[in-house]
């Protein structure tokens, strides 16, 4: 009783592994080493587990690694520790390619459409019920999807945990393709407008709450914002962490935030430089250090984190004085750091 208790913990373990960690011990059980799952941390990259492929309206997978679709054969291992590692393996294995393919069928819209408003509202109970599997539980199949990516026919990389979603959540996707739709800032109302045409009824305050689910700014944020969609700036880079080597050596502009908004003549803003370089990597990395010149950078940025954005560009000097000159349009006022024509 006592070592089938282990065994059930030990294998929790194995299902919470990310792949590069399983492939690990993948190797170590085929070694004659299968005793346990390894105790050192890996770095791990993101591992794809199935490539998928539409062809005829039909998504076929492919896994990548034939160790994750392998089933090994117990009959002559004599090693108990071996034969419970492949055990389990094979149990892993079996588990991944179930809950795929069940998905594959059940969200089949979504595979070909690529849309997120074509995924079907589902949780890890209603799989279960729709799609059992003997020793399938709702606590191993929790432990397991979240480490199962896959590439999908549109050429994306997700998480199949991310294929378990609420009505909320898929109402909320639902608004989101309005916004995206429309070049012009809706408020909530006309958000609720366009969805009646589309067929889902949804309240005002049921719109509010989806846009907050993803983080959809309100209406007049959106309204206030400067630069439109042909601007392509980069993630957010922390200057604390210094990561310049993410930034080309290249002309461009950029934009300097902090970790809050502060407020600006329109409406509230982090934004609180926007600057030009023909070297986007070396002028970025000058805030890092402490001979800022700019004096209300140095005030800004007291207590606070700064961040900041790029966007390669040619045409830096143009392109940096339409971005100053939509700022002011929207926010009433230069960015407080530009605010009195200095240079840092």
């Amino acid at each position: 009783m006592k070592n089938e208790k282990v065994g059930m913990i030990i294998f929790s373990k194995i299902l919470e592994m990310p792949l590069g960690k399983y492939l690990t011990f993948i190797e170590m059980a085929t070694n004659g080493q299968g005793s346990a799952p390894p105790r050192q941390e890996l770095a791990e990259k993101k591992i794809i587990y199935a490539i998928l492929r539409a062809r005829d309206g039909t998504i076929i997978p492919e896994i990548p690694d034939e160790r994750l679709r392998m089933r090994y054969l117990l009959d002559r291992i004599c090693d108990r520790r071996v034969m419970f590692a492949f055990r389990w393996i094979n149990t892993r294995n079996e588990f991944s390619y179930h809950i795929l393919q069940s998905l594959i069928t059940y969200q089949r819209d979504y595979w070909l459409s690529g849309k997120e408003i074509h995924l079907k509202p589902l949780t890890l109970k209603e799989f279960l019920c729709r799609f059992p599997h003997e020793h399938l539980d709702l606590s191993r199949l929790s432990r397991l999807v979240g480490n199962l990516w896959v590439r999908t026919p549109h050429n994306e990389v997700i998480n199949l945990r991310n294929l378990f979603i609420s009505p909320k959540r898929l109402y909320a996707y639902h608004v989101k393709q309005v916004v995206d739709e429309n070049e012009d800032a809706l408020s909530d109302p006309d958000i609720q407008h366009r969805l009646k045409q589309k067929g889902l009824h949804l309240s005002v305050r049921t719109i509010c709450n989806c846009r907050k689910l993803l983080n959809i700014p309100n209406h007049k944020e959106r309204a206030s914002h400067y630069y439109g969609r042909d601007i392509a700036f980069s993630d957010p880079i922390a200057i604390s962490e210094r990561k310049f080597n993410l930034i080309p050596a290249e002309p461009g502009v950029y934009e300097l935030s902090l970790d809050a908004k502060i407020s600006y003549n329109g409406h509230r803003s982090e934004v609180v430089y926007i600057g030009a370089s023909k070297n986007l990597r070396k002028r970025i990395a000058s805030y890092s250090g402490k001979s800022l010149k700019n004096r209300r950078l140095i005030q800004l940025v007291k207590d606070r984190q700064l961040f900041v954005r790029f966007c390669v560009s040619e045409e830096y000097q143009a392109l940096e004085k339409s971005l100053l000159k939509n700022f002011k349009i929207n926010y009433g006022e230069l960015p407080k750091a530009n605010s009195n024509g200095e240079n840092p």
